[in-house]
């Protein structure tokens, strides 16, 4: 039923549990079947049908979106949405070569859903439980195909990935234009209105601290990019990815004060340090 799926599915997705290094394709569909058949298995799967009995709406949503991927990236044309189950791995993929969303219903079960702490708590901390909700589905996939299009990050300096991520952002503008700033960037409303009185103050501190230009990648990605529950040198109430809000601010002014732009050009621009000064970004 699902062909151009289940090769993905059984080596990206669940492959550690069902593919050894020297498994036969008749080897995968036997452990494919056990892994299936196990009671947790079977139990996970009944929870995500009670959850998602009707996938439609979101589908729909996806179908929504795929529009606007087609609108401004026309060889990019969204074909199919497969929903699976990850046992807790993925919840959210996108398909180059086949053109599909695929989604991790187990990873949309909500907050409340007991079971992510007790299996991993380290890797499910409470700031990230709170986003496995099922209104993220649409965000998410949408959010995996930008993440395909823009190359991985080789810049060195804060600034670099700050327009990086900002690039990210600006095209959830494009793709998600009905969507709430805090769904594009994955925040509550508290972090929102908190980055949104403290924009000013923010910049004033990595001026003064001279954070702009850092090259110490692994600093300036920890303490203001890796997502987490705040950004550590804002305190504990501040919000997290600070640097990667900052940077959308810059890309956006960027691309308003430079209308001719097309989206193909902003994503080809790897000089950072232009795109920062031609913004005329000042809080």
């Amino acid at each position: 039923k699902y062909p151009d799926f289940y090769d993905i599915y059984v080596t990206n997705i669940v492959g550690g549990m069902v593919k050894g290094i020297n498994s036969t394709p008749d080897d995968v569909s036997v452990e494919l079947y056990r892994y299936i058949a196990h009671r947790d298995m079977d139990s996970l799967y009944k929870i995500t049908q009670e959850k998602f009995g009707d996938f439609e709406p979101y589908r729909e949503e996806l179908q929504e979106a795929s529009k606007y991927i087609a609108l401004y990236f026309p060889e990019d044309t969204i074909k199919k949405v497969t929903t699976f189950i990850s046992t807790f791995q993925y919840g959210s993929v996108y398909l180059q070569q086949q053109k599909e969303f695929g989604v991790g219903l187990d990873m949309y079960l909500g907050a409340d859903f007991e079971v992510y702490q007790i299996i991993n708590p380290e890797n499910f901390p409470a700031y990230r439980v709170r986003k496995f909700e099922p209104y993220r589905i649409v965000a998410n996939c949408v959010q995996t195909y930008v993440d395909y299009k823009l190359e991985e990050f080789n810049g060195t300096t804060f600034m670099d990935q700050a327009i990086y991520e900002g690039k990210k952002l600006y095209l959830l503008d494009l793709l998600l234009p009905e969507a709430a700033d805090s769904l594009k960037i994955n925040y509550t409303e508290q972090q929102m209105a908190w980055v949104t009185e403290q924009e000013n103050n923010m910049w004033s501190y990595l001026i003064e601290k001279e954070v702009i230009f850092n090259s110490n990648k692994n600093e300036f990605q920890k303490h203001y990019f890796n997502d987490g529950p705040f950004t550590t040198p804002f305190g504990n109430e501040s919000a997290p990815r600070t640097g990667a809000w900052l940077g959308w601010q810059i890309v956006r002014t960027y691309m308003e004060k430079n209308p001719n732009i097309t989206v193909y050009q902003l994503l080809s621009n790897k000089n950072n340090q232009a795109i920062f000064q031609k913004s005329g970004y000042r809080p």
